[in-house]
C-alpha cells in the first residue's frame, strides 16, 4: 500500500507538557509530523539534528527562552530560511515586537484557538514554500540576466528611470546610480531623449512592442588627441543600440536595450557587397538603380529635371586582347578615379552630396547622374568634360594607353518617366555616338528609337538571309590596260530583302561585322564565286582570276585556311586564279599574326592584294615583308583625275612604289576615257570601274567573255 507523502516535520518548543501534546495532536489532525523540544537548548539540538520545515516556540522557556531560539537559529541559517511561529502570552504588543526582530515569520497569541492551530502551520508552511520557490526563481531569472548581455530599464511614462541593470557585456557608458530616478532627457542627448519618449508613450497607448535604433559616441580612453592648426578632428566612434519597448502596466514599461554595433558593421559590409562595385569600389548597377528610383521619385514630387549619362570605353576590347584583363582591369579603376574628380557634385551642376551619382554597370560601361538640372548644356557640358578626361592618357606601370569615350544623354521627364525607360534610351543614345565616330557625346531622340528598331529588324533579316537564299553575288570585271582583255572579276555580294528590296552592301556589310555574321557570309561568298569561276574557265583560252574580299574577321578566323582550301577543292578552281583581296587595316592590326596567315594562304597558291590602298597607314616596310602580289588604289584617288593635279601625283608615286616592289597595279572606280587613257599613261596594269563594265549577274560575264574569245579569233 503507497504511503501518503510527508507534508512537513514541525519542531515543538514548549516547557508545559500538556500545551505541547495539544500542539503534537493539533498538527496531527492535518497531516503533519512533530517532534517535541521542553526548553530552549533541546530545541536547538533537535534543530541540528533533525532539520524540521517549521518551528514552533513557546515565549517563555527556562533557560533559554523563544526569542533566544528564533535568534540563534536565524544566526545559524541560510537566507532561506525556516518559518518560525512564535507563541505570545496575549496580545503584548511588545512580545510581538520582539518576535517579529529576532526574526520570526509569524505569531499566536494565547489562549491558542486550538481548532485551527494545524491550518494556520499549513498556511505558513505553504507560504514558505513559495517563497522559496520565488527566490529560486528570482536566483534563476538574475543567473539569466546575468548570462544576458543586454541591459534593462523600467521607465514610467513621463519618462524617469524606475530601474536600470546593465548587462555584463554592454557598451553603454550609463551605470544604474546615473539612470534610476533620473529623466531619460538627462542620460541621453535630446534628440534620441525624444525619440525614446514618443516611442514609449506609443507603446503604453497601443500596449505593442516598440523598437528604436540609435547611436552614441564612443568615449575614447585618456585625453583627446590634438588636433593643429587647419586639420579637422576625425568623427568620434560611435556604438549602435536598438532598444525595444514593452508595457508591463498601465504607466509603465520595460525596456531592453541591445549592442547592434556588430550587426551594423556587417550589414554594411554585406551593403557594401550588395551595392559597390568589387573592381572599382564605386556603386554598382543595383545601386544606381535605386539611386536613380529615388531621384525619380524627388524630381517627380518636386517638379525638377535630371539626366542620366551612359558612357562607354571605344576600342576597350583591345585592351584587354592586346594587353591581358589585369591591364584591362587596372584600366577600370584609373578610369572609375578620374570620373570621379571629374564628377565632383560641384561638376554635376547639383547641390547633392552623394557618391552614388557615378556607377559602374559592367564592363567598360558607366552612368552619371546629374541631378536638378536646369539646362540641357549643362549635361552636355558634362559631358563634354568627361570626354577630354577620358582623352588624356592612362599611365599603368610600363603602359600608356590612350582611350576614348561614348556617351549617350536621356532627360527626365522629356524622354521618360521611369528608370528602365531612361537608362535604355541613354544607352541608345551612346550607340548612335559610337556610330557617329565614337569619342562623342549624343541626346536622345525618338527618331533614334526607330532607327535602332530597323537596325534590329535588319539584322533578324540579315540572319534568315543566308537561309532564304536572299543573298546573290555581282562581278565586276578587271582589264588588263596593255590588251584590253578581262583577266579577272570582282566578287561583289548583294542582298535582295523580301520586303525592302535591294540594300546596299555599305548598310549590311557593317551589319554582319557587328553581328558576327560576317564569317559565315563570307565563306558562302568565297564557295560560291569558286564555283562560278569554274564555269567560266574555258579550255584553250586565257584563264580568267575571280577576286574575293576578305573581312578582317575572316582574316583573324583560325580556320581561315581550311575553309579557303576546302573551297577549292570542292570547286575544283586552281588556287592561282582565287585572288584574296586584304585591306590594309586588316594587315596592319597585328603584323606578327599577319605574317603567320599570309605565308599559310601563300602556301597554298592564291594570288594575294590589298584592297583600298592608299586610305590605310601601311608602311613601306610592312609592305615588303608582306610580298602582295597586287595594289588596288582606291577610288577616292582616280577620282578627279585628270584634272586634280594632287590625287594623279599619288597616283603615279603609288604606282611607281608598287612596280619597285615588283606588284602589279589595279585602278578602282575608272568611269572616264580620261582616267584611262591617264593611268595608261602612268603605267597601270589593271583597272576596273563602270566605263569598263557595271557589276553584273553571271550570264552578263558569260557574254562578255564570250565576245571577248571571238573577237580573238577574228
Amino acid at each position: 500500500m503507497a504511503t501518503s507523502p510527508k507534508r512537513g516535520l514541525v519542531l515543538v518548543a514548549d516547557d508545559d507538557p500538556t500545551m505541547r501534546l495539544l500542539m503534537l495532536e493539533m498538527l496531527a489532525q492535518v497531516g503533519l509530523d512533530a517532534i517535541e523540544a521542553e526548553d530552549g537548548l533541546q530545541a536547538m539540538a533537535c534543530y541540528h539534528s533533525v532539520a524540521p520545515d517549521l518551528v514552533l516556540l513557546d515565549v517563555d522557556m527556562p533557560g533559554m527562552d523563544g526569542f533566544a531560539v528564533c535568534r540563534e537559529i536565524r544566526r545559524l541559517e541560510s537566507p532561506a530560511a525556516v518559518p518560525i511561529i512564535m507563541v505570545t502570552g496575549g496580545d503584548e504588543l511588545e512580545s510581538v515586537t520582539r518576535a517579529y526582530e529576532a526574526g520570526a515569520t509569524d505569531f499566536i497569541s494565547k489562549p491558542i484557538n486550538w481548532p485551527i492551530l494545524g491550518h494556520r502551520v499549513l498556511y505558513v508552511l505553504r507560504a514558505s514554500d513559495a517563497i522559496s520557490r520565488l527566490r529560486i526563481a528570482d536566483a534563476q531569472h538574475r543567473a539569466v540576466l546575468a548570462a544576458i548581455p543586454d541591459t534593462f530599464f523600467r521607465m514610467n511614462k513621463d519618462g524617469y528611470y524606475l530601474d536600470y541593470e546593465q548587462g555584463h557585456e554592454a557598451s553603454n557608458v550609463f551605470a544604474s546610480e546615473m539612470c534610476v530616478g533620473r529623466h531619460l532627457s538627462q542620460v541621453l542627448p535630446p534628440d534620441i531623449a525624444g525619440h525614446m519618449l514618443t516611442q514609449v508613450r506609443d507603446v503604453l497607448a497601443t500596449q505593442h512592442i516598440g523598437s528604436l535604433d540609435y547611436e552614441l559616441p564612443l568615449p575614447l580612453p585618456g585625453p583627446a588627441p590634438r588636433v593643429r592648426q587647419g586639420e579637422h578632428s576625425a568623427p568620434p566612434p560611435v556604438r549602435h543600440f536598438e532598444a525595444r519597448l514593452v508595457a508591463t502596466g498601465p504607466n509603465e514599461v520595460l525596456g531592453l536595450v541591445r549592442d547592434i554595433s556588430e550587426r551594423k558593421r556587417s550589414e554594411e559590409q554585406i551593403r557594401r557587397l550588395a551595392y559597390c562595385d568589387s573592381l572599382t569600389g564605386i556603386p554598382n548597377r543595383q545601386a544606381f538603380l535605386e539611386t536613380l528610383e529615388a531621384e525619380l521619385a524627388r524630381s517627380r514630387k518636386a517638379n525638377k529635371k535630371f539626366a542620366v549619362l551612359f558612357m562607354d570605353l571605344d576600342a576597350f576590347k583591345r585592351v584587354n586582347d592586346t594587353l591581358g584583363h589585369d591591364v584591362g582591369d587596372q584600366l577600370l579603376q584609373a578610369v572609375s578615379e578620374r570620373l570621379r574628380d571629374t564628377t565632383r557634385p560641384g561638376d554635376l551642376v547639383s547641390r547633392a552630396e552623394s557618391a552614388a551619382n557615378l556607377a559602374r554597370l559592367g564592363g567598360d560601361e558607366f552612368t552619371i547622374l546629374i541631378p536638378d538640372l536646369e539646362r540641357v548644356e549643362d549635361a552636355l557640358n558634362v559631358a563634354h568634360r568627361v570626354k577630354e578626361a577620358m582623352r588624356r592618357p592612362f599611365v599603368l606601370g610600363t603602359h600608356e594607353i590612350f582611350v576614348t569615350a561614348s556617351i549617350g544623354i536621356s532627360l527626365y521627364p522629356e524622354d521618360g518617366e521611369d528608370c528602365n525607360s531612361l537608362l535604355k534610351f541613354a544607352d541608345t543614345a551612346m550607340y548612335h555616338a559610337k556610330n557617329c565616330g565614337k569619342n562623342n557625346a549624343k541626346l536622345y531622340s525618338s527618331s533614334l528609337t526607330m532607327q535602332i528598331m530597323s537596325h534590329v529588324q535588319l539584322e533578324v533579316g540579315l540572319r534568315k538571309a543566308l537561309r532564304n537564299d536572299e543573298l546573290y553575288l555581282l562581278y565586276q570585271p578587271q582589264i588588263d590596260v596593255a590588251s584590253g582583255q578581262i583577266t579577272g572579276v570582282e566578287a561583289l555580294v548583294r542582298w535582295r530583302h523580301p520586303e525592302r528590296g535591294l540594300i546596299s552592301p555599305t548598310e549590311f556589310i557593317p551589319l554582319a561585322e557587328e553581328a558576327g555574321l560576317i564569317v559565315p557570309i563570307g565563306e558562302w561568298v568565297l564557295r560560291t564565286a569558286c564555283q562560278q569561276a569554274v564555269a567560266w574557265q574555258t579550255p584553250g583560252k586565257a584563264p580568267v582570276r575571280m577576286a574575293v574580299n576578305l573581312s578582317a574577321k575572316q582574316f583573324k578566323d583560325e580556320n581561315l585556311t581550311q575553309i579557303v582550301l576546302s573551297a577549292l577543292h570542292d570547286s575544283g578552281l586552281p588556287p592561282e586564279l582565287l585572288e584574296l583581296e586584304l585591306t590594309e587595316g586588316t594587315l596592319m592590326d597585328d603584323a606578327r599574326a599577319t605574317m603567320v596567315t599570309l605565308e599559310q594562304l601563300r602556301s597554298i597558291g592564291v594570288y594575294l592584294s590589298i584592297d583600298d590602298f592608299g586610305t590605310g597607314y601601311s608602311s613601306m616596310n610592312y609592305l615588303k615583308r608582306f610580298e602582295v602580289r597586287a595594289l588596288k588604289i582606291d577610288k577616292s584617288f582616280i577620282n578627279g583625275l585628270p584634272a586634280d593635279s594632287e590625287n594623279a601625283a599619288i597616283t603615279r608615286a603609288i604606282i611607281a612604289m608598287a612596280h619597285g616592289l615588283k606588284m602589279a597595279v589595279v585602278a578602282e572606280g575608272v568611269e572616264t576615257v580620261a582616267q584611262l587613257l591617264l593611268l595608261e599613261q602612268y603605267g597601270c596594269d589593271m583597272v576596273q570601274g563602270y566605263h569598263l563594265g557595271h557589276p553584273s549577274p553571271p550570264d552578263t560575264i558569260h557574254r562578255m567573255l564570250a565576245d571577248q574569245a571571238a573577237l580573238a579569233m577574228t
